[in-house]
């Protein structure tokens, strides 16, 4: 009995020996957790659009002319339209003769006060839209012509109110009028004209800082340009369509040519201007047209220029072509594709509204397009 105790207690013994060697065996073949590293998540930058790529390269374009202008502590030096060699102007002139609308308004944009000007119901109006006042009723200002033609110029009345620059443009006989005498009397002469935004960023830059207050231009010239950059990024580049822009007069009519301030948003749309071939003159602005050369042409868009008003404009093509059968089967005719351009921004420069004449100008070429 006592044997069989012992047989019992020396297996159950060693069972339990067994028994704890599996369970050592298997705790120490049971897996690891794997180790995990905590990594910061990689964010790519997201790819740039194409369209904001072009937009940055044609506001590099657009800028071109501008970044060339030179500017100093206490003088702006720059190219003016003169065709003579750079010019430099000291900065914060005192008393200012501008003597055509829109570079006055250009000049008041551009931190600067009108001492002498050109006065007419034309300049009035601009002055009033533009600026938002006549600046010819401002204290001090003296009004020495009623027309920007400096056929019309009294010059030694102009000269005799002393001012420290004048700034004119070269249409018009501004410049050649009033350059002889003025240099003679020891007074700076700036002649301008300007076409597109590209000749408008140049000059605001040259006026802003002349004026001292550089930071105009940034906050108001170079903000057009980027809204301006942005429409023309969207003008497609191929099957665009054959556009004719002309200025009706009671004597006949003009077409405007690249050089013009339309032709120059017409081509910068990538709209080919049917009128190019009519001139070899690169510099030329406009050239006559009559209806036979018109439907030559045949252009798929006509837009109309307005000097005065949309109205007298009206008045002009009606007299012109009213009765012409030849005028009733152009396309842009048939199609209803003839536009009247408002005055503010295709006649006068528009300025700070230049981004407005561009998205005018691309809805009409490119209607299926959502600018």
């Amino acid at each position: 009995m006592r044997k069989n105790l012992f047989k019992v207690i020396a297996i159950l013994t060693l069972m339990a020996l067994v028994l704890s060697g599996c369970a050592d065996k298997n705790t120490a073949q049971e897996p690891k957790e794997p180790e995990t590293k905590t990594e910061e998540p990689v964010v790519e930058e997201p790819a740039a659009p194409a369209e904001d790529d072009k937009a940055a390269g044609i506001l590099a374009d657009l800028l071109s002319a501008a970044n060339e202008v030179a500017v100093s502590d206490t003088e702006v030096t720059f190219l003016d339209d003169s065709g003579r060699e750079p010019i430099s102007i000291k900065k914060n002139p005192q008393k200012v003769a501008v003597l055509y609308g829109s570079h006055a308004c250009l000049w008041v944009e551009a931190g600067g006060e009108v001492k002498i000007g050109i006065g007419g119901a034309g300049a009035i109006e601009l002055y009033n839209e533009q600026i938002g006042r006549n600046i010819l009723e401002e204290e001090g200002v003296v009004t020495v012509a009623t027309s920007s033609s400096g056929k019309n110029w009294d010059v030694e009345k102009i000269l005799a109110e002393q001012p420290d620059l004048i700034i004119c443009s070269t249409a018009m006989s501004g410049y050649s009028t009033i350059s002889g005498p003025a240099e003679a009397a020891g007074i700076p002469v700036v002649a301008l004209t300007y076409s597109g935004v590209g000749d408008y960023l140049k000059w605001s830059k040259i006026f802003s800082n002349i004026n001292d207050k550089p930071e105009l231009f940034e906050e108001v010239a170079l903000n057009v340009a980027k809204d301006v950059a942005n429409t023309l990024a969207q003008a497609p580049t191929e099957n665009n369509p054959r556009v004719l822009s002309i200025l009706p007069q009671t004597d006949g009519a003009k077409a405007n040519l690249d050089a013009s301030d339309m032709g120059v948003i017409i081509k910068e749309l990538n709209g080919v201007n049917v009128a190019s071939s009519l001139s070899t003159d690169s510099k030329a602005t406009r050239v006559d047209i009559d209806i036979e050369t018109i439907f030559a042409s045949n252009p798929e868009i006509i837009l109309i220029q307005s000097i005065a008003s949309e109205e007298e404009a009206r008045a002009n093509m009606e007299a012109l072509f009213g009765d012409s059968p030849v005028w009733a089967s152009l396309d842009a005719v048939k199609n209803d594709k003839v536009y009247y351009m408002p005055k503010n921004l295709f006649h006068n420069r528009p300025n700070h509204q230049y981004n407005e004449s561009y998205l005018m100008m691309a809805k009409i070429l490119y209607p299926e397009l959502p600018f």
